[in-house]
């Protein structure tokens, strides 16, 4: 950690400089990926948008930071610039014959270049963690109440919502699995004690979350991170009276027969019963048998021409639609684009890179989360726990991005793709000052147990203990 400068551990009251800027324009745009998804995705004239303007300025940010070394100090960040470097050097080498396809199908990957912005945006001036939280509570507040709405408005209002003169995109394309994810952010925000809530707004969160369950993704993506941040926080107790009040709701739906109908799907409580029925078994409704058997039929087909096929070292490139050379071609008939890559980010992986992509592509997974996990068993020794939450808040959220990725294509677009490596970055950034701060803090002996790390002010991260937080 003595890539770390002293100085950059301190706050500061400088004036805003220009890497201040690119941290706030890249929050607002994160906002706009989460309000309008593929909407604010596409403003701009293809195929220069908004998310490859941020990427090319990331890359000046890494440069003038004066970080671009040490955020490659950490193991993750080892494995993602390798990984890195070999999409792109495979990407650029198929323009010729797949054209910006190639470089389109490549961000997959080379999204995480917002990884190490954001990671040397942190260690240039680690200020930017709080300014990253205190920006993120607002955005929980509001969306909390409306997540839900946005993806229903999507679907239902789809011929009502204008659309962008030159890409002819919708101006609010939001999709479950997105807002799922949010709302997972947002809950566990409020959960772990970094803003205070009403009555009102958990409401609003629970009828957010019913919104999204009619599909099945969405709806691990928002109920496996929540669950193990309750655990993980040891507030199973003060999670049973939210977890009453949502069992009420439900029955009190189920019992009066509540049925919304959504195109193929519907929203209610029966909706939520025959996607647990179809995750563990079979299901009843045929529309998610269907689905079910339609992936996993991909997915096989990928699997068996990677690890049992010529495509095992290799994969098949960028450039290509997936789903033409694999036989799966679908979205036409729904008079839209067809669907270019298998609804798992993971399978999408191996199926461009082949099985050492993949293996790639895991153990750099499995190395942020360790590092996440240390961080956090680190702040829990040293009775941090504003820190622990934040690391725990950290994984929960990137977790529920994965989580959504295994089930829809989130990672290869910019709406869910750029918040999961900005996500990867903060967490590679927070972990490297904090532990530059404990070094630090053991070579002077002053420290104590608890005090404030940056010398931010009491609470400045949250209540300092989180039963302080008001639901």
């Amino acid at each position: 950690m003595s890539s770390v400068p002293a100085y950059a551990l301190e706050p500061t009251a400088e004036r805003p400089n220009a890497l201040d800027s690119y941290f706030w324009l890249l929050c607002l745009a994160l906002a706009g990926y989460a309000f309008f998804g593929k909407g604010f995705a596409y403003a701009g004239i293809p195929p220069i948008l908004v998310g490859e303007v941020l990427l090319v300025a990331g890359v000046a940010v890494i440069l003038r930071s004066g970080c671009s070394f040490a955020v490659l100090t950490t193991v993750p960040s080892l494995l993602l610039s390798t990984m890195i470097v070999l999409v792109a050097y495979r990407a650029v080498g198929s323009v010729g014959v797949h054209g910006l396809n190639a470089l389109r199908d490549s961000v997959i990957v080379t999204y995480g270049i917002f990884a190490f912005a954001i990671a040397a945006l942190l260690l240039d001036k680690p200020v930017r963690i709080r300014w990253a939280i205190s920006a993120y509570s607002k955005f929980a507040l509001i969306f909390g109440v409306i997540g839900g709405t946005l993806t229903h408005s999507t679907q239902q209002l789809r011929d009502q919502i204008p659309v962008w003169p030159i890409s002819g995109s919708a101006m609010l394309d939001v999709r479950a699995g997105e807002a799922a994810v949010h709302l997972a952010g947002a809950a566990i925000f409020v959960l772990l004690g970094f803003r205070k809530a009403s009555l009102a707004w958990l409401l609003a969160l629970i009828v957010g979350i019913a919104m999204i369950t009619p599909s099945r993704g969405a709806m691990l993506s928002c109920v496996i991170p929540i669950a193990i941040a309750v655990v993980a926080s040891r507030q199973i107790r003060r999670f049973v009276p939210v977890m009453l009040v949502a069992a009420t709701l439900f029955i009190a739906a189920y019992a009066a027969g509540l049925n919304i109908e959504l195109g193929d799907r519907s929203l209610g409580p029966k909706q939520m019963l025959d996607n647990v029925e179809s995750l563990i078994g079979t299901s009843n409704a045929s529309n998610l048998d269907g689905t079910k058997m339609w992936r996993l039929r991909w997915w096989e087909t990928i699997k068996d021409y990677t690890f049992n096929g010529p495509y095992f070292w290799t994969g098949k490139g960028f450039g290509m639609s997936l789903a033409e050379t694999d036989g799966f071609l679908v979205g036409l008939e729904f008079g839209g684009p067809p669907l270019r890559s298998p609804h798992n980010g993971h399978m999408t992986i191996l199926a461009r890179m082949g099985v050492p992509g993949l293996v790639l592509w895991t153990l750099t997974g499995i190395a942020w989360f360790a590092m996440m996990g240390g961080s956090m068993l680190m702040a829990q020794s040293r009775g941090d726990r504003q820190w622990y939450n934040l690391f725990l808040w950290i994984g929960c959220y990137l977790l529920a991005i994965v989580i959504d990725a295994t089930f829809d294509v989130a990672l290869e677009g910019p709406m869910l793709g750029i918040w999961f490596w900005c996500l990867f970055g903060f967490g590679i950034g927070t972990t490297m000052v904090y532990r530059a701060m404990v070094t630090r803090s053991r070579v002077a002996s002053k420290r104590t147990p608890g005090d404030p790390l940056l010398r931010m002010p009491p609470g400045m991260l949250g209540p300092r203990d989180p039963a302080q937080a008001k639901l």
